[in-house]
């Protein structure tokens, strides 16, 4: 069982302190200087973590922003070439799709015999027979 005395002695103040074992004699004001001690070490010892913790998370945010960079800079060069390759392929396609009376003309430019484009009939297809009727052929060649 522990028991607690309070004294003062002069202008300090006291305690006794008995646990049934031992007796201790406890300074009060320096007991108080040490809680407060204490209170102010655990204070600044979070601030301290908080302070570490957060430069950690701004070390790994700056890694983050110069990888998404490299990346951005990966899609910049990437973007450059796929507009290259549409444009050329854009070129392609403008030579390959030419006009007949540019096609005319070249031909003509060259000495080649073409038909005009009254000489030539166009017509365009939506079901072929053909196919079909082939496809039944070798069907009932094939039984």
């Amino acid at each position: 069982m522990k028991v607690t005395m309070d004294y003062v002695v002069g202008n300090t103040a006291i305690q006794i302190v008995n646990t049934g074992k031992k007796v201790k004699i406890v300074d009060v004001e320096k007991q108080k200087q040490k809680r407060k001690f204490i209170k102010q070490w655990i204070i600044a010892s979070a601030a301290s973590l908080v302070l570490i913790l957060s430069c950690f998370q701004i070390v790994r945010m700056e890694n983050q922003e110069v990888l998404l960079n490299k990346q951005v800079y990966k899609l910049a060069s990437q973007i450059d070439v796929l507009e290259k390759e549409n444009l050329a392929l854009k070129k392609q396609e403008a030579d390959v799709t030419i006009s007949y009376d540019d096609l005319f003309a070249r031909a003509k430019s060259l000495g080649m015999k073409f038909p005009t484009n009254c000489q030539v009939q166009t017509y365009t297809v939506e079901k072929s027979t053909a196919v079909r009727l082939y496809g039944e052929k070798n069907h009932k060649l094939g039984k």
